[in-house]
């Protein structure tokens, strides 16, 4: 009989990108500087993630909420064309959630994010909009773009029903994250300076030590060009090396990593397998600007793991 894969849950946000392009170098506080282009681009973490599992041919429902404007419209538009299943995406009378990228010739990029609607999700909506919801299994990806009580609540229905639950604790989180949260949660993708937010001042070693203890068995450390390492019970089980790329933009890597690292989990993929196919979805995801406009099928990504 053959496999059929798994719905992915993505419970996250919805952003219009503002991307100015072609500065010769990142602004630092006081300077103003020129850049060539100006574009507006589909983005937010959760969007992307969805996107992303989407275009490697994963099974993706969405939890999010834009406004009734007409960047609303233009993001709604967007995921539709993804084949992003969409009908759990409240439409409410917050703005569309904004975000503000300047990217440097070299690929390195800054982000301002101002919410809007991502903030009117809410945590006992969660348990309606899964009740709909008639998987037998599933894997829920969350990020830190929407509110922290709202992920707890899926990390706890992904619990209840025993589905895989991936938190991306992205943007690094201010505060510490819920006992609850972390203890729900099946792997855990923080990149190296979400890691050492996730840390409270302890070391690398010491934080991955730390998660495994409050509960999550699986930690992946993403590190950019350097690879990605993963942690199983406290203790590195493997180095996941880079995969070659010419960034033109960094934008939505790491999104691009956690959505194909979900479907690839959906897929019935183990762990190794796939975080080497999340690195290959990342590398090739910074082909092009925008968080969206690159990001790869799985022919691509298979075409990539074999070079």
């Amino acid at each position: 009989m053959s496999h059929t894969p798994n719905a992915v849950i993505v419970v996250g946000s919805v952003n219009m990108d503002l991307v100015f392009t072609g500065i010769p170098t990142l602004p630092t506080p006081g300077q103003t500087v020129t850049s060539e282009a100006f574009v507006v681009m589909p983005g937010g973490k959760g969007a992307n993630q969805a996107s992303a599992a989407a275009r490697l041919g994963a099974t993706v429902e969405f939890v999010a909420a834009i406004g009734r404007d007409d960047l609303g419209d233009q993001a709604f538009a967007d995921l539709e064309s993804s084949g992003v299943g969409l009908a759990h995406v409240a439409r409410v009378e917050a703005p569309t959630g904004v975000a503000a990228v300047l990217i440097e010739d070299s690929g390195e990029n800054i982000v301002i994010v101002t919410p809007g609607a991502n903030g009117t999700l809410k945590p006992e909506d969660a348990a309606a909009i899964a009740e709909t919801m008639t998987h037998n299994n599933a894997v829920v990806l969350a990020c830190l773009e929407v509110p922290v009580e709202v992920v707890t609540a899926w990390s706890r229905i992904a619990a209840d029903r025993g589905w895989t639950f991936i938190l991306n604790p992205a943007p690094a989180p201010a505060a510490p994250l819920p006992a609850e949260l972390l203890a729900n949660t099946s792997i855990i993708t923080p990149n190296e300076t979400e890691l050492e937010a996730l840390a409270r001042g302890a070391t690398p070693g010491d934080a991955v030590a730390a998660l495994h203890a409050a509960g999550v068995p699986t930690v992946v450390v993403t590190r950019g060009g350097d690879g990605a390492d993963v942690f199983v019970d406290g203790a590195q089980l493997h180095h996941q090396r880079a995969f070659p790329a010419t960034p033109v933009d960094t934008t939505g890597a790491g999104d691009a990593f956690n959505g194909a690292l979900a479907a690839s989990i959906a897929s019935g993929s183990g762990i190794l397998e796939a975080v080497s196919i999340a690195a290959a979805a990342g590398a090739l995801s910074t082909r092009r600007v925008g968080a969206r406009d690159a990001l790869a099928t799985a022919e691509e990504v298979a075409e990539l793991r074999a070079s």
